[in-house]
């Protein structure tokens, strides 16, 4: 008995339909797949990676790093393989998005009209988040308000934050929690999500904080960044990841910009 194809289930969202199926190649779904998030990201994962080495002069210095780029190199050294340096992050996301692609045997190919529709939607979701930030009353993701010279390092440094908190909190969190929870714990998978959701995103809040980060503990941009943690999951889990880093990467640079311009 051969069984007909059905719409996937709606709790089941890493699970996506035939990449072959007239479902599988509707945009909704291609921007889930990690082939095209990859592509899409590569320009803003370059201009990091760029800008990072020609204000470090080519030598990592002793700036204060991203919270999550410092825990992927903590964790690359730990594998023994801290020799890599600071361009080991950018090789993670690299790495990691075509091992994802290639087990999941995805095609290579995608409609060039995906990559446009990603920026537009990575725009237009930055609008809840500055609603967010109008009702909670607080300051950004990216931190303090920069003062007018520092505006180039601190827009890079917004980059970062959008790549690499996207890929610490969103991918390799709730995807862990997911199989931790589901796979082993054999728990309800609504509830695991639910719970994993929750979990990243005060993580995600909290790691701007000591002992990790060096903000001083305020409950009302602990609880923006909390809620933008919750809304930057939901885009993961139902846009992507490309889609998800693309509005945390460009909330932070239409940030920096209206504060350097009020400074």
């Amino acid at each position: 008995m051969v069984r007909k194809p059905t719409a996937r289930h709606r709790e089941d969202i890493f699970t996506l339909p035939s990449p072959d199926s007239p479902e599988g190649q509707h945009y909704s779904f291609v921007t889930l797949r990690p082939w095209p998030s990859l592509v899409f990201i590569l320009p803003m994962l370059l201009a990091f990676e760029i800008g990072i080495y020609f204000a470090q002069n080519g030598a990592p210095d002793d700036k204060p790093k991203l919270v999550a780029v410092y825990l992927i190199e903590r964790v690359v050294t730990a594998l023994g393989a801290g020799h890599f340096g600071y361009i080991f992050p950018g090789m993670a996301v690299v790495v990691i998005l075509v091992a994802w692609h290639l087990a999941a045997r995805h095609p290579w190919r995608f409609d060039p009209f995906v990559l446009p529709g990603m920026l537009g939607e990575s725009l237009i979701w930055t609008i809840p988040l500055f609603v967010f930030n109008r009702v909670v009353h607080t300051a950004l993701l990216t931190g303090a308000q920069p003062r007018a010279q520092d505006w180039i390092d601190e827009a890079i440094r917004g980059v970062g934050a959008g790549l690499y908190e996207e890929l610490v909190f969103r991918l390799f969190l709730i995807t862990g929690l997911d199989i931790l929870l589901v796979n082993v714990c054999k728990l309800n998978r609504s509830a695991s999500l639910v719970f994993a959701v929750l979990a990243s995103s005060a993580l995600f809040a909290a790691q701007h904080h000591p002992p990790l980060g060096a903000e001083a503990f305020e409950m009302s941009t602990f609880t923006f960044r909390t809620a933008a943690g919750i809304y930057l999951a939901g885009l993961f889990l139902y846009r992507g990841f490309g889609i998800a880093a693309g509005c945390h990467v460009f909330y932070n640079g239409i940030v920096v910009i209206v504060s350097t311009l009020r400074g």
